[in-house]
């Protein structure tokens, strides 16, 4: 009996601590996007939910936290009566968690980007929503070195296309402290982004419109600018610049992310390139 007892106690580790999986949500359509490990060993969830909430047809942010074998612990819905999501979530150094998403969509009207905050149960804390006419989401959520937070998505209300990246800096309470947007003509999109070791930011997303897409990589300052000019040192101050050429040596005008050469009247010649 003891040693059938030992194998009875051991068999949930053994189980479930190699491989599960298990189902959440109601009668209606109910979506995971965005999953995290907790510090307790656990899991904390955001999607969306039809089957909760207070949508009324529309959806609501679906928040779920679970034990490390993904026993639920408890849920949560949060946002109001037209369509809400949550497309990306991050525990905090407080125990809390910090969620991005879109809200809006209902009854004709423009998306906007989600950041709600809540405490370690999921119980909101404070909420704020970010762009302008057109539509935005966020897409990717992470708390800064400084406490704030920093999201990117997408945009049409700014920028220079239909949709342009979007990034966002906030400070401790979602209050906005700075945003910028990148992309040209096409369909751009952040989906991912992380404060670098400088305290600047790399964002990933896509670029390009229907037919085909590539992978868009941009890194930025701390705030958030990606646009810079390296120089070589002149040699002499009053030196004319004469001549600028492309790498072909063809007369040229400079271009963003083109790189060129500049020939001074005192015979020196400078490699450049503006990065933006």
């Amino acid at each position: 009996m003891k040693k059938l007892l030992l194998i009875l106690l051991f068999l949930p580790m053994i189980g479930f601590g190699q491989g599960w999986e298990t189902t959440f949500g109601g009668a209606s359509a109910d979506v995971g996007e965005s999953v995290q490990q907790t510090t307790d060993g656990g899991y904390i969830i955001t999607g969306l939910t039809h089957s909760y909430g207070n949508g009324y047809g529309y959806s609501d942010v679906y928040l779920l936290k679970t034990d490390v074998y993904g026993v639920e612990q408890w849920s949560q819905t949060l946002g109001g009566t037209n369509y809400e999501a949550g497309y990306s979530i991050q525990q905090t150094t407080d125990g809390g968690y910090i969620i991005t998403g879109g809200k809006g969509g209902g009854n004709g009207n423009s998306e906007d980007v989600y950041l709600i905050k809540t405490d370690g149960s999921g119980i909101e804390q404070w909420s704020q929503t970010f762009g302008g006419t057109g539509s935005g989401a966020g897409g990717s959520v992470q708390q800064t070195t400084d406490g704030g937070y920093i999201i990117t998505g997408y945009t049409t209300s700014f920028g220079n296309g239909s949709r342009d990246v979007y990034l966002i800096k906030t400070d401790g309470s979602g209050i906005e402290q700075w945003s910028q947007t990148f992309g040209g003509t096409d369909d751009d999109e952040g989906k991912s982004v992380q404060q670098t070791t400088d305290g600047g930011y790399i964002i990933t997303g896509t670029t390009g419109g229907w037919g085909f897409r590539n992978v868009y990589l941009i890194k930025t300052d701390a705030n958030g600018n990606a646009t810079s000019t390296f120089n070589i040192p002149a040699l002499n101050a009053n030196r004319k610049l004469e001549n600028t050429f492309d790498l072909l040596g063809k007369q040229t005008k400079p271009q963003p992310n083109t790189p060129f050469i500049e020939i001074y009247d005192d015979g020196t010649v400078e490699n450049k390139i503006i990065l933006e």
